[in-house]
């Protein structure tokens, strides 16, 4: 157990054994740990030399030889604050980089960022990913097919959509009786005709973000596509549909 704890940090099997064997006999060449755990010498060596840069252990030269001492098991604090020092010394550079690399792109040649997603597990990840952003949804949705295959997270989404303050205006089939217009679910819903609008999949816009997924006969994939310039012009898609449903009334 406490050989697996250690192997998250920084230790391998062979450092493990080297450093717990020091701390057990205190003092000791290279050679005696070699004879004690049965590690090639060279390799005894080396480790020591590893333990001595991270300060867990001290060497002292005797008559040629160096006799290896541990430092206090209380050492592993002080590597750790190290690594969260570095870490944050590394995270204030990357956000640096991105900074001056966004400011040096030329924003027309970017391209937009596709993902695609195949088997239910993967399009939750999206749904959540959706949900990441916390801004408005307009959806054209299907009849019922999302529902049938998702059901538990598509209910799920639906509450964390609504703790997020994320309204949804939704464009379905008529056919589409799980959609209902409800201000207690931030939902407003308009339908037209399944004769009319035979819609098997589910398009949602969401800031930047468009997601179009497909859920015919339970073969689920999506596309995901990150660009501003491609959800604005499917926003206004959605917006002349919706103007117009309202005309036809």
């Amino acid at each position: 157990m406490i050989k697996q704890a250690l192997k998250t940090i920084w230790f391998n099997d062979n450092e493990i054994t080297i450093y717990s064997e020091l701390l057990t006999i205190w003092s000791s060449a290279a050679s005696t740990l070699w004879a004690r755990t049965k590690i090639n010498k060279s390799t005894v060596r080396y480790i020591c030399q590893w333990l001595e840069k991270k300060w867990l252990i001290f060497s002292i030269k005797k008559d040629n030889t160096f006799i290896y001492t541990p430092e206090s098991p209380n050492r592993l604090y002080t590597l750790l604050k190290e690594d969260k020092r570095v870490l944050k010394e590394k995270e204030e550079n990357i956000e640096k980089s991105i900074k001056y690399f966004e400011s040096i792109s030329n924003q027309k040649t970017a391209l937009p960022k596709v993902s695609f997603y195949q088997w239910v597990e993967w399009l939750e990840k999206l749904y959540t990913k959706i949900l990441d952003l916390k801004q408005p949804i307009d959806s054209f949705e299907d009849k019922w097919e999302m529902f049938e295959t998702i059901p538990e997270f598509v209910e799920y989404f639906v509450s964390e959509r609504v703790k997020r303050k994320m309204f949804n205006r939704v464009i379905c089939p008529s056919k589409n009786t799980v959609n209902k217009d409800t201000p207690k679910e931030l939902r407003s819903v308009k339908t037209i005709d399944e004769k009319l609008f035979p819609f098997t999949g589910d398009i949602k816009i969401c800031g930047d973000h468009v997601s179009i997924m497909s859920f015919i006969e339970k073969n689920s994939v999506a596309i995901s596509i990150t660009d501003k310039d491609i959800a604005n012009n499917f926003r206004v898609l959605f917006d002349y549909m919706w103007n117009k449903l309202d005309e036809e009334k």
